[in-house]
Order: C-alpha cells, then structure tokens, then sequence
C-alpha cells in the first residue's frame, strides 16, 4: 500500500478592495502561509502562521480572525 501523502506547507492568498485613502483603482493583498518545521501533518495539524502584505486594512479583529477561521476550516475540516 502507497503511504499517504503527507502536507508540508500551504499558503492561502487574499484580496479586497483599497481601503477610503487609496486610490479608487487599488487593491490590497495579503498572503498567509502555514508552517511547521516538521510539515503540518507530521504535528496533527499545528502550524505557525507568517503574514506578508504590503498593505491590508481591517476595521476590527474580528476581521483577520476571520480569515484564520477560514483557514483552519479548510485545512482541517471538522470530521462528523
């Protein structure tokens, strides 16, 4: 039987528009990449997160928290 592959790393990208003081054409775009040093499926699915933007604007927390919400859930779907 041929192992299952095992996941390494992902990065998910994100876009929105330009926040009020951007030009009316501008976009904003942040990339999230989930790391672990072992890779993700060998530390059941514990990973650190880097962020890399040049620009992202949130009007709450609750807005990035989202966003890692999301993650998680498409990472690891909950098993019913």
């Amino acid at each position: 039987m041929t192992p299952k592959p095992l996941l390494e790393e992902c990065s998910f990208e994100f876009s929105q528009e330009g926040n009020c003081m951007s030009h009316a054409d501008d976009a904003e775009f942040l990339e999230i990449k989930c790391l672990s040093d072992i890779g993700i499926d060998r530390t059941d699915g514990k990973c650190f997160y880097v962020l890399k933007t040049e620009g992202w604007s949130i009007d709450n927390v609750g807005e990035l928290q989202e966003l890692f919400d999301r993650i998680q859930k498409s990472l690891f779907p909950k098993q019913d």
